[in-house]
């Protein structure tokens, strides 16, 4: 049968105070990792908007078509039915396929 020492107030007094310390240490530590996360979140997130702003540019730098010129184009459109007049400003045709 195993007997059971009660530890004597010293020991007991001794681990409080070392628990204690440890415990009271424990909140600096976290701020430190806290910190230390926090700082590395906003490196990346500059790192993501530098990048960011570089895509812009090249997008923004890049030569954009010029839009076909249509004026005056003139259509033949033979003997397709149409309506309204034939001497129009504007005149829309719609090109459909019925397949």
């Amino acid at each position: 049968m195993r007997q059971w020492h009660q530890p004597s107030g010293a020991v007991l007094l001794g681990a409080g105070v070392l628990a204690g310390g440890l415990l009271a240490g424990a909140p600096a530590l976290a701020q430190d990792d806290l910190r230390k996360d926090v700082d590395e979140l906003k490196k990346g997130q500059q790192q993501i908007l530098q990048q960011l702003q570089e895509l812009k540019q090249m997008l923004q730098s890049q030569a954009r078509p010029a839009a076909p010129s249509v004026k005056d184009v003139v259509f033949n459109l033979g003997a397709n039915p149409t309506r309204g007049s034939d001497q129009a400003k504007l005149t829309l045709v719609e090109f459909t396929d019925f397949q």
